[in-house]
């Protein structure tokens, strides 16, 4: 006769005869998509966000607002946001200036030079969009770096992959400066203004790189892309769906762990119905 005990303690002794990576596998979470976002931050200066009523509008300059979206969405995509109030501080009025500096006689915002410091960003100009220009509003990536954008004058919209493929359209007010992700998949387009004054950033010494590849092109051939889709999107790029590439292991897990996690998971139950009918002799 067996005693309950003494099957547990048979089971017990029989679990560490199994591989230790066959229970972990059996056990571990999922890939979860996005940057871990802290919980109780402050996102009161940031601007309306929401989804699009179509993904392509037949009017991009119309809000075309759908449902609002919470700023932890794009902060979990990679994208950050400053707000700096360029008011009081001097700029070229309505004007571009390739490259920018700040004047030597002029009135400087330390915010803004604080910001440039610690990031780097020791390029800088200053652009004017005055209508709808549609290389702006195809979608596309940055492979050369980080794009960085400070609206000083007008605005316009912005619209954002986040982690899900989904849109979201930010309105960029006079004040707002974006930091997207290199990599990212983002286009733009002015608004009912047709007016925004734009200041770019780019870190580092070399030349600025603005060259930019259509999604279109992409074709898992980009490394800033690449690098993207695996910090973000668990390594898997919604953009090679199309192009007949096997993304069904959404979880980070390979094919071969997720046999032998199968496989343990057999094994053990195999082991305790076998103590349980010992039990019941």
């Amino acid at each position: 006769m067996y005693h309950s005990s003494t099957c547990l303690l048979a089971l017990f002794t029989l679990l560490p005869a199994v591989d230790a990576g066959f229970l972990r596998f059996t056990s571990e979470e999922g890939c979860v998509k996005g940057i871990k976002v802290e919980e109780g931050g402050d996102y009161t200066n940031w601007p309306e966000l929401f989804r699009l009523t179509s993904p392509n509008p037949d009017d991009p300059t119309l809000p075309n607002r759908g449902d609002t979206v919470d700023p932890k969405v794009l902060l979990a995509a990679g994208v950050e946001f400053h707000f700096l109030d360029p008011s009081g501080f001097t700029y070229p009025n309505r004007t571009k200036e390739i490259p920018w500096s700040p004047p030597a006689n002029g009135t400087n915002d330390p915010a803004l030079a604080q910001l440039r410091s610690e990031s780097d960003y020791q390029y800088a100009d200053i652009v004017v969009v005055e209508d709808y220009a549609e290389k702006f509003y195809t979608e596309h990536i940055h492979a050369g770096g980080d794009e960085v954008r400070y609206v000083i004058d007008g605005s316009g919209f912005f619209d954002i992959r986040d982690v899900n493929d989904e849109w979201v359209r930010m309105h960029a007010p006079i004040g707002a400066l974006i930091v997207f992700p290199s990599g990212i998949e983002h286009r733009f387009a002015v608004d009912e203004n047709k007016y925004i004054q734009a200041m770019r950033l780019f870190p580092g010494s070399a030349a600025p790189d603005w060259s930019s590849v259509p999604r279109n092109e992409t074709n898992g051939n980009v490394t800033a892309r690449n690098e993207y889709a695996e910090k973000y999107l668990c390594g898997v790029d919604p953009d090679l769906d199309d192009h007949g590439h096997d993304h069904s292991d959404t979880t980070g897990t390979s094919p071969a762990t997720t046999i032998i996690g199968s496989t343990t998971t057999i094994i053990l139950s195999s082991i305790i119905g076998t103590l349980l009918a010992i039990t019941a002799l």
